[in-house]
C-alpha cells in the first residue's frame, strides 16, 4: 500500500457511470493497471483499446444504484474462461469486470473511477479528483491487436496476448 493512503475500511476509489445512477466505491489498492487491446474489450466499449485498476473482487462495493446494473456474460474469451461484465443498464457506461482471466479480482474501467482518498499533510485523508498521471498502466494485454496508431505505454510489460497463451 502506497505511503499516502488510508487504511482499513475507508474507500480508497469512487466510482460512477456517465448518467450517475449508480456509484461504487473501492476499498483496496490496485493489484496492478492495464490496458488490453484485445478484440472484446474493444466491441465492449467501442473504442481501440480499455485501461482497467484491477482490484481484489471482495473490494468492489456499490454504494448506489445496483438495480440500474446490467450484466453481459461473455462466453467467447481466448482463455475459454467466462467474463462477467457489469454495465448502466440507463446510459451503456461500462463499469467493472468479473471473472475470465482477472479470477478473484475485479478490473474497473478507467473512466468509471471519479476520485480518490489521499491522506493530507496533517495525517487525515481526503477526496480528490481521480489522478489519471498516478495510474499508469504497467500491462499492455494484446498487443498484437494494438491498432497502428497507438503507442505502447512506455516502461509498460506489453505481451503479444495474455501469459501462456503466446501465439
Amino acid at each position: 500500500m502506497s505511503a499516502d493512503r488510508i487504511t482499513g475500511e475507508q474507500a480508497l476509489f469512487k466510482g460512477t457511470c456517465l448518467c450517475g445512477e449508480i456509484c461504487f466505491e473501492v476499498l483496496s489498492e490496485p493489484v496492478i493497471t492495464s490496458t488490453c487491446h484485445c478484440s472484446n474489450c474493444k466491441k465492449f466499449t467501442g473504442t481501440v483499446f480499455t485501461t482497467n485498476l484491477v482490484f481484489p473482487s471482495n473490494s468492489i462495493k456499490v454504494t448506489r444504484g445496483e438495480s440500474q446494473i446490467s450484466l453481459y456474460i461473455d462466453k467467447v474469451q481466448d482463455s475459454g474462461n467466462i467474463l462477467k461484465r457489469h454495465f448502466c443498464s440507463n446510459c451503456g457506461s461500462p463499469l467493472y469486470n468479473f471473472g475470465g482471466d482477472f479470477g478473484k479480482t475485479c478490473a474497473v474501467f478507467w473512466g468509471a473511477l471519479s476520485e480518490e482518498y489521499v491522506s493530507t499533510s496533517e495525517g487525515k485523508g481526503e477526496w480528490t479528483k481521480f489522478d489519471e498521471g498516478k495510474w499508469r498502466p504497467r500491462v499492455e494485454y494484446y498487443s498484437k491487436d494494438r491498432v497502428g496508431w497507438v503507442h505502447g505505454v512506455d516502461g509498460a510489460d506489453q505481451p503479444r496476448t495474455k501469459p501462456g497463451r503466446e501465439s
